[in-house]
């Protein structure tokens, strides 16, 4: 599944530009090195895709002419994370899934959704998506991609040393309140959370789940699907075909996996 805000109408479609700066570090994983099966867990790790075209649809979805600029973050393990800077200074993340981050496109999808829970109905200020695509095949990047908000301010661990005593305490309740806030609601499902139009379900009209006063809560745009947990993915598991949920109590199959 993709999406993207829509352009302004009164907006041209934003033009490249012919000579964006990038090199195959972009695709490449530079962070480090393997010491066993070093080949395997790079291509693992390597993701092509058209720069210039994430570019083009990064500046579209923020209202911007054109991408001026990309950088890439230093890599983690299982994506690419990038900064785009556009004509106009505004700066979002686009983020491409690396071969080992889990199902093509559940793990996109999921995690889409699950930033949209989390912002909009847990309140927690999670990044903003402006567009993305679960669907490499059927897209013209090439890839499987979110573009995201850029949130203002530093890492905590900068600021930490220098803060004061009331500063750190202040950062430690925040802290408290969103995760108050996320074990606050109960699932009726165990699995991974999605828009409902990305799964092929027809529980559209079941109960979610039961918020902090114990309300049973329906919500037809998402829904309950397979688990993207990292203990289904890792260790060539991703290759292998078994019910990776939803299911009422934890998967039965995750004895299978020890």
């Amino acid at each position: 599944m993709s999406t993207e805000i829509p352009k302004p109408a009164s907006q041209s479609l934003p033009t490249l530009l012919p000579n964006l700066q990038y090199n195959d570090d972009l695709f490449n994983f530079t962070r480090g090195r393997f010491v066993i099966d070093e080949a395997f867990e790079m291509s693992q790790r390597h993701v092509q895709f058209n720069v210039n075209e994430l570019a083009r649809l990064a500046a579209e979805a923020v209202g911007a002419n054109i991408c001026v600029s990309i950088e890439k973050y230093p890599d983690g393990m299982y994506n690419k994370a990038m900064l785009l800077t556009m004509d106009n200074g505004t700066q979002v993340v686009a983020k491409v899934p690396n071969p080992n981050a889990g199902k093509p496109h559940f793990t996109t999808a999921s995690e889409v959704a699950t930033m949209d829970f989390v912002r909009n109905i847990l309140k927690t200020p999670v990044p903003r998506v402006f567009a993305w695509s679960s669907k490499a095949q059927e897209n013209s990047v090439g890839a499987e991609y979110i573009i995201m908000e850029k949130l203002p301010g530093i890492e905590l661990e900068l600021a930490w040393p220098t803060m004061k005593t009331e500063d750190r305490l202040a950062v430690i309740q925040t802290i408290a309140t969103y995760q108050k806030s996320w074990t606050s609601i109960s699932f009726e499902k165990y699995g991974g959370l999605y828009y409902a139009k990305d799964l092929d379900t027809s529980s559209y009209n079941e109960v979610l789940y039961t918020d902090a006063d114990g309300v049973a809560v329906k919500d037809s745009r998402f829904a309950i699907g397979p688990s993207t947990g990292r203990e289904l993915i890792d260790n060539r598991r991703a290759t292998v075909e078994f019910d990776r949920g939803p299911c009422i109590f934890p998967s039965p199959n995750l004895h299978l996996l020890d």
